[in-house]
């Protein structure tokens, strides 16, 4: 059996002088105190010798959660960290700069570059309809005319390919993204996307266990925002809300289930909102699936009242819609019963597009 088949911890590197393997004298091994870690690259030659390549000054990157390696293969390992970053790169992927608090990663604030076009739609809580909601919103402006990308950044959840009906269908999954330098040519990934009634589609499999990293989310963003009139992203509860400027300061959705319940729960997602400094959000209402007729619904009024803020809606549940979805033919077309208040939603997106578009101007 091989003596280097897998990586090697300190122990191992200091033990593995052996009068079997002599080594070149050219290529010392480390000595018993150094310290190897996952960035340091060590390649096996033919005659067994290590040749020690020096490793980055940036903080070890950890594999994956999930990443699966079979006997005698290398783990996946990342050999890259935000804070190895060249400037010119990190200025070209980031945005305007934010105040600097607990857990958020270490930027770069040398530019003040925010895209406007992406609307990020978050819900206190999973399971109300948020995602059917973001897709018949990029249904609706695909068919006004916008070029549009929806992203799947609800990594808890995920499955918007299965939602569509498109599983099946050839393009990208998040799972398959790689941005090791946080830059991703737009167009180019555009094109490799699931085309779902006009609009360019990047979904998540909960599955395979690999979430992406946060300069991969932010990278594939800015790519698709480069590419589109408007990018809806699902970022469901907010996971990467926190932390990133791009789905802080596009125009916010949240989505209000109508019970006292979900009332509750908006209220306090909202505050998490502003304390993350997010732009102030539209709601819109989303009834209850299951509740029984007349009863256990909030009207928009008793909503709007308790959050003191407009409430679109509502979005009925449909079902011949579940029934679709249940069945794998995806969305086909929205809803009589909720082509009002997807239309509403519609518009209130074109006209934050078009203001924002003569601020730049």
């Amino acid at each position: 059996m091989p003596l280097f088949n897998r990586p090697m911890t300190t122990m191992q590197l200091s033990s593995a002088a052996s009068p079997a393997v002599p080594l070149p004298d050219a290529v010392p091994l480390p000595s018993s105190d150094a310290i190897v870690d996952a960035t340091t690259l060590t390649r096996i030659t033919q005659t067994g010798a290590v040749q020690a390549q020096p490793a980055p000054t940036s903080p070890r990157v950890k594999p994956r959660r999930g990443a699966r390696t079979t006997a005698g293969a290398q783990p996946r390992l990342q050999y890259f960290s935000p804070s190895s970053q060249p400037p010119s790169l990190t200025a070209a992927c980031t945005s305007r700069p934010l105040p600097s608090r607990p857990g958020r990663p270490n930027r770069d604030p040398s530019t003040d570059v925010v895209l406007q076009n992406i609307v990020t739609m978050t819900s206190s809580h999973s399971g109300i309809g948020l995602s059917t909601t973001a897709a018949m919103l990029a249904m609706t402006l695909s068919q006004r005319g916008r070029s549009c990308a929806l992203i799947d950044a609800d990594f808890d959840s995920g499955c918007l390919d299965l939602l569509l009906g498109v599983e099946r269908e050839s393009g990208l999954r998040f799972n398959q993204i790689n941005a090791p330098l946080g830059k991703i040519e737009g167009r180019a990934l555009n094109d490799e996307l699931i085309d779902w009634e006009g609009v360019r589609v990047l979904p998540y499999n909960t599955w395979t266990g690999l979430r992406p990293e946060w300069w991969e989310v932010q990278a594939v963003i800015r790519a698709l925002a480069e590419a589109n009139d408007v990018v809806i992203v699902d970022a469901g509860q907010g996971e990467f809300v926190e932390t990133m400027p791009e789905l802080q300061h596009g125009m916010q959705v949240v989505g209000v289930e109508l019970s006292v319940m979900g009332l509750a729960r908006v209220r306090a997602h909202r505050a998490r909102l502003s304390a993350w400094e997010c732009s102030p959000p539209r709601l819109i209402g989303i009834a209850p699936r299951g509740a029984p007729r007349g009863r256990g619904i909030v009207s928009i009024d008793e909503a709007e009242s308790y959050l003191v803020s407009p409430v679109m809606g509502p979005i009925y549940a449909n079902t011949s819609l579940c029934g679709d979805v249940l069945d794998g033919l995806g969305i086909r077309a929205v809803p009589k019963n909720c082509r009002k208040a997807i239309s509403l939603l519609a518009d209130a997106v074109e006209r934050t597009l078009h203001r924002e578009s003569a601020d730049c101007g």
